[in-house]
């Protein structure tokens, strides 16, 4: 046994159960003093010789002292039934013997101890019985004595004190019971939170890890959408530029200048994002920011119809910015893939949710080739953007699609988030 385990059992011996230890020291002590007392007392008539029953007491003494050492090394709480029984049966003959060989009758005060230890072995109604017993076995053995003790003033008044200790003991050992419960409860309390206390500190680091990985999610999707659709802007003005350069000058120069203006945008757009990390609060208007867009994007190349309809009034900012960055992916992604001629966008804010349809007449894909390929390894990112957002919305995406006749993308998000939405709210 270490240090640190001697430490914990001495202080289980000294803690959990001071009332017992304290008490066994009382009764102890006590018994010294009968032994002490007899010293001095001629008694004669008694088991022993005379003068002998100071050694008869003090080896009930030692055999006590080692009873209470056994059962304090071998039991840290209540014994088991059967020893307990066993050790309070040696104690009541131990006890006896000493009531036998005192001549002073201060011995009787050892009696309490026995109901009292019987109270934490075997309940109250043993504790009270045995209380009785002692009180009745006391004023039996005293009237066999003198019959006429209840006119002696000085032994009236002890039996009346012994009396009075023995009927209150049972009530002592209920209160010390409950005091030691109580007591219990709170260490254990204690020690539940102290655990409730680590857990939760292992909660809050795996929830700041978490945090940051979806942070790092939603810029990744923010430098996607946006600085990625004005790069591949700048992109394709500048292939249209080198294309018509000899052909066409002007249309050249119109595209090198339509190139620029996107790396000016692209530039205002980083700018606002920074901001935007700063503060998160500011105003957005999903009309207005669709509207440039699709003036952006509106070409020769292909026209988009665009329509909104409904309030934004009550959707939250997180809604709005789902429906904008779908709309910006889609048509980035008509423009560089679907090869349309006419695009139509339409956004529909209802009274309990929003929807967006997007449609081209493009080149159209296999969508089965797409379900079978939608791993995080291999599906495009800006589709995995488009259904993380939604997810975090608690939104649906529908995508239809056949080679040589266009592409269709459906999204709904109901208006009204969850509690569940609400912890997401900044990742959108």
């Amino acid at each position: 046994m270490d240090q640190n385990q001697t430490l914990d059992l001495l202080k289980r011996r000294t803690t959990s159960q001071p009332f017992h230890f304290t008490f066994a020291l009382i009764y102890i002590t006590i018994t010294g003093v009968v032994a002490y007392l007899n010293g001095f007392t001629v008694c004669r008539n008694y088991i022993l010789a005379e003068g002998d029953n100071v050694f008869g007491l003090g080896a009930l003494l030692a055999l006590l002292l080692g009873l209470e050492w056994f059962e304090r090394k071998q039991y840290d709480d209540t014994p088991p039934t059967g020893i307990a029984l066993l050790l309070l049966v040696t104690r009541m003959i131990f006890f006896e013997g000493m009531v036998a060989l005192d001549c002073t009758r201060t011995a009787l005060f050892l009696y309490p101890v026995i109901p009292f230890s019987a109270y934490f072995a075997f309940g109250r109604r043993i504790s009270a019985l045995l209380s009785l017993f002692y009180v009745a076995l006391t004023i039996w053995r005293t009237g066999y004595i003198n019959s006429a003790w209840y006119t002696d003033p000085t032994l009236s008044s002890n039996m009346l004190s012994f009396t009075f200790v023995m009927l209150f003991t049972p009530i002592i050992a209920r209160i010390i019971r409950r005091d030691e419960q109580s007591r219990r409860r709170t260490e254990q309390l204690l020690n539940d939170l102290k655990a409730s206390n680590l857990q939760l500190r292992a909660y809050a680091e795996q929830a700041a890890e978490l945090s940051a990985a979806e942070e790092r999610n939603r810029l990744a999707r923010d430098i996607h959408d946006s600085l990625g659709h004005h790069l591949t802007a700048v992109s394709i003005q500048l292939e249209k530029a080198l294309a018509y350069q000899d052909r066409a000058p002007e249309v050249a120069i119109q595209a090198v200048r339509d190139a620029k203006q996107a790396a000016t945008e692209a530039l205002q757009n980083v700018r606002r994002s920074v901001s935007a990390l700063r503060d998160t609060n500011g105003n957005f208007s999903l009309k207005t920011a669709l509207s440039d867009l699709v003036n952006r994007l509106n070409n020769d190349q292909f026209t988009i119809t665009f329509n909104i309809t409904g309030d934004e009034a009550g959707y939250s900012r997180p809604v709005l910015m789902t429906l904008y960055r779908t709309a910006q992916e889609g048509l980035t992604n008509i423009e560089k893939h679907a090869q349309a001629n006419a695009v139509v966008l339409t956004i529909t804010l209802g009274e309990e949710e929003a929807s967006l349809l997007l449609r081209d007449d493009g080149r159209g894909f296999d969508t089965t080739m797409l379900d079978a390929t939608s791993t995080t390894q291999t599906l495009s990112f800006g589709l995995r953007g488009i259904r993380e957002r939604l997810d975090i919305v608690r939104g649906h995406l529908a995508l239809q699609s056949t080679p040589q006749r266009g592409t269709e993308l459906a999204i709904t998000i109901p208006k009204q988030l969850t509690m569940k939405n609400s912890e997401d709210l900044s990742y959108v």
